[in-house]
């Protein structure tokens, strides 16, 4: 009874852990790591990287539903003239009572429930709000739980109302009573449409109109084009009229996002984004989402629609296995009852925890229901032979007696592997491992108390065999004991061959261990069938690539130069900026790292980038590098104009300002292809590679400068003459150029280039006279490199820079001619080099910070897979402790783990030479072989080790362990496993591989314990199994040594990894007294007398 009462509460914890589970790529690195502080600094001051792109077909300018529905999303405010409804009491805008308390409508107002008119809406971490007549919102002192609920059924049952009881929390305009739809949080921070940005660069007044105020037609026109190659790929599509949304997320949108984008499955509501779609009139069937969040919200339902259409499908095929296996209603359903309410206690407990699920701690009922279910059918087959040795009455103590030891050893030595995964830094594993551990050992309750009662209360029928002894075996299970003593045979005649190809086996596999790779790219999980994956396709086919990676360009204060040029400034000051970067040039710095990315990865080159989005993208054509007069001349007027729209700058969410040190933020915002087979680890590297040589130069030309100006007492550099050894890319992109004659040129990553052609025009700009001496020559110069010329410009030149080393030059003797070599070799990206991240103490004044979805789903893919190899490791050891002190042996611990590890072993290992990828679905199964085998592995020891102290062979004690346990591990691995094989056919891909790998670990495991586990005990290894005296079974309580064999009629302890006896009498006679002469000497059974 008192289980019965308990399993609602589980249930109530499952399926309201089950409504909070979330998945977020970020969560699952430590807080410490420095992709998560980067990515998080970056969500402190831009709102992009959180986005999610809306499109349908027929989505163009003309199309009026795109603003209807960006005015649904975020509704502008209302102006002095309207009548100030959402002018609530407690402030509108950023202090909005919905926001504050993220106040959703739950699709019931359950209107006057407490007598007050009021209504109810819900709030974050699910606390329900009541709004008043008055306006007055109370947050409710009364909890969602069972006994709450009774609670209250009783009070309005007696007084026919319930009292209503709440904390003030804010007071709104009374229209908000009125229409309480409108207080709802809002949930979208920021949207922007292809149009509206259009309309912002090229049409009368835009930004890229060289002079607004005097545009005609013509200027116009060529606006509207470059504004069009500007978004294309990222607004618009290749035909330039499919156009997008692109909403951001607030704070409230980020905390339920199946509220925010879901599909409205299992019960749940359509998501306000389809919501509002849908009163804009926009058909869901032409809908199409894409973006990070709506990646987290299809994995999240998703999983939940698998379990739904899956779940009962495995325990219907597990029913009928266990049915076929058991030949018993009673016994299936008590089986299934104990793995079921395991599994189901297992998730309440993440609720009760106060944590919530995610893709990882999804395989955990799986894990808990196996382990039940092996305990259950152990129990229950120890129950069988009760049955048959000694008569129904009593059976149900001698199964526990007999059993509880090695179901206690197990759960604990399980227990201890599964915590063991605790330690990990990994927020998901960590959390894999507690709750586990603590499903495990919840089982022990149900094991030791609910199925013993079961079975007094509602005993299965024996049959009685010709002889008249009962017979509770089923066909099944009598053809498996004899199949499993066979192999016995098999294994014990041919022990060291056996053990030789497990061994070999063991080793090879273990060799593939070593090619394992992981992926955690989100979309990978998904069918090709499904939803996202079609939405996606469509995105990219129409709009562009949609995988957020994020650079950011920080620049110090003391390399900014002052905005305008009335302000006094101190002499100090003044004699800095001469070196300092005009807004002009800091906005360069972001236009050179995007070209130079979009020139290697873009669509011109590699194609694995689309278009990217700057300042720049916002501003004018911005004017070529130049150093003469008339090009200082414009360049001077361009950075003024551009430090006069600098607050607008600000405003487009790619360019900000830090508060405390007062950096320049200069954000490019690249785009991947979603459902291309991007290597992350090799992109980040490419990627740093790229625009490591552009920053490397902006330092390089700061110490150029200084040189310079050291030299002349401080007198400035302007034209000064200046020499770069090394080649000269301009001209053979030029002569490229023309011989392509129009065709287009393919770019290679060639950090040299990407440096030198940026140091040289840095140098330019700053006014300095620039010649090149290039060590390669080419045909139309074939004197450029003549040591005739190097003496000509050594004559005329004082300061030498060497980009590349090269014999055509004499660098010592440059150098004896009292030149000055400055080397500028140093400017390629080391990947061994370390990381720098923002919360750096010694970051550079100008450095790249690399973040958004790519570098942090990279690094918790390298994460994951370091932590779980450590994570199992450390399982393992500790395992093996627990098997050591069990056994009492260091030398027989460690053997016993050899089966153990086998399975992981074997299909892991597989995984890694067959190049298949091990994802989060399959991760953590490694988990379930490991406590399948421990399990079997210590029942299998426990009969052989009572076999020897009972004086048997090792062989007769590798049979009789056998004859006990081979039965239960084959209903084990048939019931779970197949069981959850049905898995295998799911369309969502962790689940579909998490079946199909359960099945397989599952046999593996059954192979270790029944097949390599014997072989190593037949064998020499088997030696070390053997109790000594000391601990034999003949020992009695005071410590003396009796003879053995015993006959049946002595009472025995039970030694440390024996279980108790099966016979209650003195006799080999059953409950009828008839003598069963297929039954052995009751010493062979026996370890204390009962009854």
């Amino acid at each position: 009874m008192a289980v019965f009462f308990l399993v609602p509460f589980s249930l109530r914890g499952a399926r309201l852990s089950l409504e909070r589970m979330k998945n977020d790529v970020k969560d699952w690195l430590p807080s410490d790591f420095t992709e998560t502080k980067d990515l998080n600094w970056f969500r402190e001051h831009f709102l992009g990287e959180q986005f999610v792109l809306v499109s349908w077909d027929g989505c163009t300018p003309d199309d009026q539903r795109l603003q209807l529905l960006a005015k649904k999303l975020v509704p502008s405010a209302p102006t002095d003239g309207e009548k100030k409804f959402g002018a609530d009491v407690a402030g509108h805008g950023d202090d909005f009572a919905g926001d504050r308390y993220g106040l959703y409508l739950t699709g019931n107002l359950y209107e006057n429930w407490g007598g007050q008119e009021e209504k109810w809406l819900k709030g974050t971490g699910e606390k329900w709000y009541y709004i008043l007549p008055n306006g007055e919102i109370q947050s409710w002192n009364g909890g969602s739980t069972m006994l709450g609920a009774a609670y209250r059924t009783m009070e309005r049952l007696f007084t026919g109302t319930n009292e209503l009881s709440g904390e003030y929390a804010a007071t709104v305009d009374t229209e908000y009573y009125k229409r309480p739809a409108t207080l709802q949080a809002h949930l979208f921070k920021s949207v922007v449409t292809g149009p509206q940005v259009l309309a912002q660069l090229a049409e009368p007044g835009g930004s890229l109109l060289r002079d607004p105020e005097a545009a005609d037609a013509a200027d116009l026109d060529e606006a509207n084009r470059i504004a069009h190659e500007r978004l294309q790929g990222v607004l618009f599509g290749p035909d330039g009229q499919q156009t997008c949304l692109i909403a951001t997320l607030s704070e409230a949108g980020k905390v339920d996002l199946r509220r925010t984008l879901g599909r409205g499955f299992m019960g749940r509501p359509l998501g306000r984004m389809r919501q509002l779609c849908i009163e804009a009139g926009i058909p869901q069937d032409e809908l199409h989402l894409g973006g990070p969040p709506v990646d987290n919200v299809a994995i999240d339902e998703e999983g939940e629609i698998t379990l739904a259409r899956l779940v009962l499908f495995a325990v219907a095929v597990g029913v009928g296995l266990s049915y076929l296996c058991l030949r018993s209603v009673k016994l299936t359903i008590m089986v299934f009852f104990v793995g079921g309410v395991a599994a189901i206690t297992s998730m309440s407990l993440v609720y009760w925890c106060g944590s919530w699920p995610d893709a990882v701690l999804m395989s955990m009922p799986a894990v808990v229901y196996v382990l039940g279910l092996a305990g259950a059918i152990h129990i229950i087959n120890y129950y069988k032979d009760a049955v048959e040795e000694d008569g129904i009455d009593g059976a149900p103590e001698l199964a526990v007696s007999h059993g509880w030891y090695p179901c206690l050893i197990a759960a604990l030595t399980t227990a201890v592997g599964l915590g063991s995964l605790a330690t990990s830094n990994i927020a998901p594993i960590k959390k894999f491992g507690i709750f586990s551990a603590m499903g495990v050992l919840a089982t022990l309750a149900l094991l030791f108390t609910y199925l013993p009662a079961a079975l007094q209360q509602w005993p299965p029928k024996a049959k009685k065999s010709k002889d008249g002894s009962l017979q509770a075996k089923s066909p099944a299970s009598v053809w498996m004991e004899n199949f499993a003593l066979r192999v016995a045979d098999f294994i014990i005649q041919r022990s060291t061959v056996v053990a030789t190809m497990c061994f070999v086996a063991f080793i090879i596999f273990g060799f593939g261990l070593t090619y394992i790779k992981t992926s955690v790219q989100l979309l990978k999980m998904f069918d090709a069938n499904s939803e996202i994956i079609k939405d996606y396709g469509w995105l990219e086919q129409k709009i562009g690539k949609l995988v957020p990676m994020e650079l950011v360009i920080r620049v110090e204060p003391q390399l900014m130069g002052s905005i305008g040029t009335d302000e006094p400034r101190d002499p100090e000051a003044a004699e800095q900026e001469k070196f300092q970067y005009t807004f002009l040039e800091r906005m360069e710095m972001a236009q050179r790292v995007q070209n130079a990315v979009e020139d290697v990865l873009g669509p011109q080159g590699r194609d694995l980038v689309g278009n990217g989005m700057s300042v720049a993208t916002f501003a004018p054509v911005l004017p070529e590098s130049g150093g003469s007069t008339r090009d200082f001349a414009v360049r001077g007027a361009y950075n003024r104009r551009l430090e006069e729209h600098r607050d607008e700058f600000l405003k487009t969410d790619y360019l900000r300002q830090e508060d405390a040190s007062g950096a320049e933020l200069w954000r490019v915002s690249l785009r991947l292809g979603a459902l291309q087979n991007i290597e992350y680890g090799r992109f980040v590297t490419d990627l740093k590679e790229i625009a490591e040589p552009v920053i490397a130069a902006y330092r390089k030309r700061d110490e150029i400068l200084r040189t310079i100006d050291k030299a002349n007492d401080n007198q400035g550099f302007v034209t000064e003459r200046v020499t770069i050894l090394g080649p000269n890319f301009m001209v053979y992109d030029q002569q490229a150029a023309a011989k392509a004659a129009g065709e287009e040129v393919e770019y290679k990553l060639d950090p040299q280039k990407i440096f030198a052609t940026t140091l040289r025009d840095l140098l330019v700009n700053a006014r300095l006279n620039v010649n090149y001496f290039d060590p390669i020559g080419d045909a139309e110069h074939p004197d450029g490199n003549s040591q005739a010329r190097l003496d000509a410009l050594m004559k005329r030149d004082q300061y030498f820079v060497v980009v590349a080393d090269s014999n055509k030059y004499d660098l010592a003797k440059i150098k004896t001619a009292g030149k000055t070599i400055i080397d500028a070799t140093d400017y390629q990206y080391s990947p061994s080099s370390p990381q720098l991240s923002v919360t750096d103490p010694d970051l550079p004044e100008l450095t790249v910070i690399y973040t958004g979805v790519v570098p942090v789903v990279y690094k918790a893919a390298r994460t994951l897979l370091s932590s779980l190899v450590e994570s199992t490791l450390w399982a393992f050891a500790l395992i093996a402790i627990v098997m050591s002190f069990v056994l009492k042996s260091i030398r027989a611990g460690i053997v016993s783990m050899l089966p153990n590890v086998f399975p992981v072993v074997l299909i892991f290992g597989f995984m890694g030479l067959a190049g298949i990828e091990v994802d989060i679905g399959t991760m953590m199964t490694a988990s379930v072989a490991m406590g399948v085998a421990v399990d079997d592995t210590i029942h299998f020891l426990t009969w052989f080790r009572w076999g020897l102290d009972k004086g048997l062979s090792r062989s007769d004690a590798i049979r009789e362990a056998y004859r006990r346990c081979a039965v239960a591990m084959m209903q084990t691995t048939i019931i779970g496993g197949l069981g959850l094989a049905v898995f295998a056919v799911s369309s969502f891909t962790p689940t579909q591989r998490f079946g199909y790998l359960m099945v397989s670990l599952l046999a593996a495991a059954l192979v270790g314990d029944l097949v390599f586990l014997p072989a190593l005990l037949a064998g020499p290894l088997g030696a070390m199994f053997r109790p000594d005296k000391k601990t034999h079974l003949g020992q009695d309580p005071s410590g003396n040594s009796e003879d053995a064999p015993h006959d049946g009629d002595d009472d025995l302890d039970s030694p440390s990894v024996i279980p108790v006896a099966m016979h209650r009498g003195e006799s080999g006679q059953n409950e009828n007294g008839h003598s069963d002469p297929n039954k052995r000497s009751d010493s062979h059974y026996r370890s204390g007398k009962s009854g």
